[in-house]
């Protein structure tokens, strides 16, 4: 993982996720969908444009390892290591312009009640929409099989 994540940390974060699309490692993918989550992060919570970011901190550490066996030749065992990492992505951008405030309504207004101890949120009732239960517990549909059998670990 740190061999793609040394060729794409000098980008933009729109480049890097364009070039981390043609890298032909497995550990791309992961990497493609944690970049993904960081832009959608930096642009929703923090109201940073994405065309704007630029990647601060791209680094890759070991993460726990499951140790396994395997039988060997002759009663003897090998031993494997399943190696995990911890990646950490920190974007750096300018702000957009602030948003204009939104005012509450009675609608949404929130009333407390009691001390700071026990509190209670007293919201007006929303419209209730009526919720189908299916009888089965196993989900239904054209593409529950093809999810539940292609799991694999990464």
């Amino acid at each position: 993982m740190r061999v793609v994540v040394d060729a794409v940390k000098k980008f933009t974060a729109v480049e890097a996720l364009e070039k981390l699309k043609l890298i032909p490692r497995r550990s791309a993918t992961p990497l493609i969908k944690l970049l993904r989550s960081a832009l959608a992060n930096a642009e929703h919570n923090f109201a940073l444009s994405t065309e704007g970011l630029r990647i601060a901190v791209f680094k890759v550490d070991g993460g726990p390892v499951l140790k396994r066996f395997r039988p060997g030749s002759k009663g003897r065992v090998s031993p494997i290591a399943k190696r995990t990492a911890h990646v950490t992505v920190v974007l750096e951008g300018e702000r957009r312009p602030a948003a204009k405030p939104v005012k509450e309504t009675k609608a949404d207004a929130v009333k407390t009640i009691g001390t700071e101890k026990e509190k209670v949120e007293l919201r007006p009732e929303a419209k209730k929409t009526p919720v189908l239960k299916s009888k089965s517990p196993m989900p239904k549909g054209p593409g529950f099989v093809k999810r539940f059998f292609r799991r694999k670990s990464v």
